[in-house]
């Protein structure tokens, strides 16, 4: 059973640096994503870390252009076949309720944020089509009760008006369906440090905590996020690993356990 995960970006997992498993989820050019703290988003095109040129003026984002273009998108595929097809029965039955667990939510809210998540990878291709190489990451937020959104980083300097952008979806069968989308700068140099500070502290990480599943940059609390399979989690183990883990990379650190091993789709 795949977990869905959504986490923050520059994760690493334990076999490779890929889209994690937390509260928080990124994008990766061809995987989707499963549960985790934030949740990267798959986007074509984004790959890798992306370095904006140094003389880049500010960008306008334009929100009507942006989509318009998803609608097109969506026009030429139809979501119902799309959501079908690249889900396994499996995952449709019991994706769910791991989520539900890991975030606190109904299994209901559970089901529509996973559709959510399924029907949106041609949104975020228009947005990155739109800003290119400004564009640092793109993630899910799953630890807010109250709202799912997307949420993209920048390299550079970005002036959106309004900050946060509301999509809806409007083919017949998800015409309910909408995707609130905010935008939250980070510099070229935090972005390259973070980098840095992973590269160097996950073989420790790892040596240490076999059982380590993640590591990533969680951009809404400026953390390292650290995921632990623990199969009975214990509150004041994680505080310890916490506290090391602060002293070992040297910059605030939060730690999760999971009751579940991360796997990617």
């Amino acid at each position: 059973m795949h977990k869905i995960c959504l986490t923050t970006s520059l994760i690493f997992s334990a076999a490779f640096l890929s889209i994690g498993c937390s509260n928080i989820s990124h994008l990766s050019e061809t995987n989707f994503p499963t549960p985790q703290t934030v949740q990267a988003i798959p986007v074509k095109g984004m790959s890798a870390p992306v370095t904006a040129p140094k003389s880049a003026a500010m960008v306008i984002v334009n929100w009507q252009k942006i989509e318009a273009a998803a609608d097109k998108k969506y026009e030429d595929e139809p979501l119902a076949d799309y959501y079908l097809n690249i889900l396994s029965e499996e995952e449709r039955n019991g994706a769910p309720w791991f989520y539900a667990q890991d975030f606190n939510v109904s299994i209901e809210e559970a089901q529509r944020r996973l559709l959510l998540q399924r029907i949106s990878l041609p949104l975020n291709e228009a947005i990155s089509e739109q800003l290119g190489a400004n564009i640092a990451e793109f993630y899910y937020d799953n630890n807010d009760p109250d709202e799912f959104s997307i949420r993209m980083t920048t390299l550079t300097k970005v002036k959106a008006v309004p900050p946060k952008y509301v999509y809806h979806f409007k083919q017949k069968e998800f015409e309910n369906y909408s995707f609130p989308i905010y935008i939250q700068a980070i510099s070229d140099k935090m972005r390259q440090l973070i980098v840095a500070i992973q590269e160097k502290a996950w073989p420790e990480v790892l040596k240490r905590y076999p059982d380590a599943q993640s590591i990533g940059f969680s951009p809404m609390t400026n953390t390292i996020n650290v995921t632990i399979y623990r199969p009975t989690p214990n509150e004041t183990e994680r505080q310890r690993i916490e506290a090391e883990l602060n002293d070992i990379l040297d910059y605030l650190v939060m730690v999760e356990f999971t009751q579940h091993r991360i796997t990617t789709l």
